[in-house]
């Protein structure tokens, strides 16, 4: 008997077997967001290639980034079912932490895709060259599906209706879920919290889920998103115009950007990242004859910022697209010398501030 799926059927299967994203801290090799990452684990190809084209496409008619955010906002978190764009179609108080997380994402990037979607040509007609690009990430999306139909198992987080997976095992033991979700089913590699892991009998059983969540009522935000469209819509071609040409014209674009001042001359006010990580090393500041206000700010990549241990420090911490290890308080506040304000900011992508071991906060 023959089985004939149609069009429908499949574009439903893409979307039920669709990959996850997997970062940097759930043990994926991402330089954003996981995105790559996840697309070479789900259809078994080098995540390198997937970042290559997308690079491409950015700097070839310039529509990479939406194509990139909207792949972002269509990608649940490794362990997770819920994607960005589906968290804000639910009301907040349904979703569980994990989820009100991906909430506040999904609506900064459908923000960020609007308003990169896009731009003026060069005779001054509009034209969307994020539409171009969307178009080749989807049909590239319909071919690797038609190559691998099936998702490795233990990648995908347990669904109403599981899809069946390879036959052949695939290693995902580097893998880890988001915080306060469960290992996907079909793991052959226990958690490493385990302390059944030893023992390959006990690897069957089952992973502890999450209390079940009370139904309700969707609530109707599309007619709120179509008005914040035709609003966007009106800023999106000079914004993405002055962004284009700041990409094109800034020498400091792509590529990662480290600062180790080791005087107090060398300190700036402000230290911004760009596309790729960003790194301020304070570990080889002396005390400080006057107090300084310090600003750093994330861009596209991770951020991390070492805190000195011999300076009086007051740290502020403000949340962008991305987790943030970053506890605000006073530190080493009975060290001599001017104190150092520091104000970290994330941008898009993970932000860590590190603290010196014997460097607790004061307050």
């Amino acid at each position: 008997m023959t089985t004939t799926q149609t069009f429908a059927d499949t574009v439903s299967r893409m979307w039920a077997t669709r990959p996850p994203r997997i970062p940097a801290e759930q043990g994926g090799n991402a330089k954003i967001a996981g995105v790559c990452e996840g697309i070479g684990a789900r259809y078994q190809i080098d995540p390198t290639i997937v970042r290559v084209l997308f690079v491409v496409s950015l700097f070839t008619f310039g529509g990479g980034l939406a194509a990139y955010l909207l792949a972002w906002m269509c990608m649940p978190r490794y362990g997770m079912t819920t994607a960005p764009i589906t968290a804000i179609s639910r009301r907040k108080e349904t979703l569980s932490p994990p989820e009100s997380r991906e909430r506040t994402a999904g609506w900064w990037l459908l923000i960020f895709f609007i308003l990169t979607f896009g731009s003026f040509g060069t005779e001054g007609a509009l034209f969307s060259s994020g539409l171009l690009a969307v178009g080749l990430l989807l049909g590239t999306w319909w071919l690797l599906h038609q190559r691998t139909p099936q998702p490795p198992a233990g990648l995908l987080a347990e669904r109403e209706e599981p899809a069946p997976t390879m036959s052949a095992p695939v290693d995902l033991s580097g893998y880890y879920p988001a915080e306060g979700t469960a290992f996907p089913p079909g793991r052959e590699t226990p958690p490493s919290w385990d302390p059944l892991g030893t023992a390959p009998f006990a690897w069957d059983l089952p992973e502890p889920g999450l209390p079940p969540q009370p139904v309700r009522r969707k609530p109707r935000i599309w007619p709120w998103v179509a008005l914040g469209l035709v609003g966007a819509l009106s800023a999106a071609t000079i914004a993405v115009g002055v962004f284009g040409t700041y990409l094109y014209q800034n020498d400091e674009i792509g590529r990662d950007l480290t600062f180790t001042p080791a005087a107090e001359a060398e300190l700036q006010d402000h230290y911004q990242g760009e596309i790729g990580s960003l790194e301020v090393d304070l570990r080889q500041l002396p005390p400080l004859d006057d107090s300084h206000t310090v600003r750093v700010e994330g861009g596209l990549g991770p951020v991390n910022v070492h805190l000195p241990s011999a300076i009086p420090v007051t740290l502020t911490c403000e949340e962008g697209l991305g987790e943030m290890d970053c506890a605000e308080g006073t530190y080493n506040d009975r060290s001599p010398g001017g104190t150092l304000t520091l104000q970290v900011e994330g941008g898009i992508g993970p932000v860590k501030v590190t603290v010196p071991r014997d460097l607790p906060a004061q307050d």
